[in-house]
């Protein structure tokens, strides 16, 4: 489904799970999360093993934001954290939803956090996953003897040099230098023993190598840091502790300067922690949400 913007881009989204429960009258409207995923321009599909069983007590909406996955393509210019935030807000208007827990994964949740900053009214709570204030946020004394992963502790050579190339190469991937990273580095973001499973859920994710590269531009600048803290939606803040992409001190870090947030470490994940440890995952979010509904 479609949902077109005043600007005429048009947003991908999908529904999982029925708005209303109940076997009798007086039916009830379940709550709403809407799911941003993250990663470099990606579209949702890969959310979907860890959040779809969430289902069963909530609606999932997934939206692909402008310019990625099934939405419309855009200039690339307008591919940037306060106009997607806007977007959701828009869309959010566009549905009849007036309020909504925000799921927001790595990149995602850096939307999400500019959604409660922007448009507090309509957020019940957040829900960032692989998250932080932002790249250029570096830990302080508090933090000192955190233990933070590296790629280098897992692997070496080639790999490392594929790596740095995306991250930090001021140049242009290629189609084929994407893939190779994508497929050679990307079992690494999961824990060790649940490298395996990347190809299977990965599988199916489309990204547009334009919006790829827009992203490795993009990410460097965000930061919540000075604005975060006037954030009082109530938020969820969960990382696994082999993640060296987002290492867990900055999720530690955001959800200290949060106004009301739970800080929750997954011992046996790294970066997709609701496809690793689902079980968990589905069970603390479900907590959280029915403790805010």
């Amino acid at each position: 489904m479609f949902a077109e913007l005043s600007d005429e881009t048009l947003l991908f989204f999908d529904v999982v799970g029925t708005d209303l429960e109940g076997q009798a009258a007086p039916l009830s409207s379940k709550p709403i999360v809407i799911a941003l995923a993250g990663g470099y321009g990606f579209d949702h599909a890969y959310l979907r093993p860890g959040l779809d069983d969430l289902s069963e007590d909530c609606q999932i909406i997934y939206v692909d934001m402008r310019g990625q996955g099934r939405s419309s393509d855009v200039k690339l210019s307008s591919i940037q954290f306060e106009r997607m935030a806007d977007d959701v807000y828009e869309f959010m208007k566009l549905v009849g939803i007036q309020s909504a827990f925000i799921f927001g994964h790595d990149s995602g949740s850096f939307i999400a956090q500019k959604i409660a900053m922007r448009h507090p009214e309509t957020v019940k709570g957040l829900i960032l996953v692989s998250s932080s204030m932002g790249m250029t946020v570096l830990p302080g004394k508090e933090e000192e003897g955190y233990p933070t992963p590296f790629l280098k502790d897992r692997t070496e050579g080639e790999l490392l040099d594929i790596a740095h190339n995306f991250y930090y190469s001021p140049l242009p991937l290629t189609e084929s230098q994407f893939k190779e990273y994508f497929n050679k580095v990307g079992p690494f973001f999961m824990a060790p023993q649940n490298g395996e499973m990347f190809a299977s859920i990965f599988n199916y994710v489309t990204a547009k190598i334009d919006v790829v590269n827009h992203y490795r531009r993009l990410v460097p600048f965000f930061n919540s840091h000075g604005k975060i803290s006037l954030v009082k939606t109530p938020s969820l803040v969960m990382s696994g502790v082999y993640d060296w992409a987002t290492p867990s001190v900055g999720s530690f870090m955001l959800s200290k300067k949060l106004y009301d947030s739970t800080f929750v470490e997954f011992k046996e994940s790294g970066h997709y922690l609701f496809n690793e440890e689902p079980e968990k995952f589905k069970s603390i979010v479900k907590a959280f949400i029915a403790s805010h509904n």
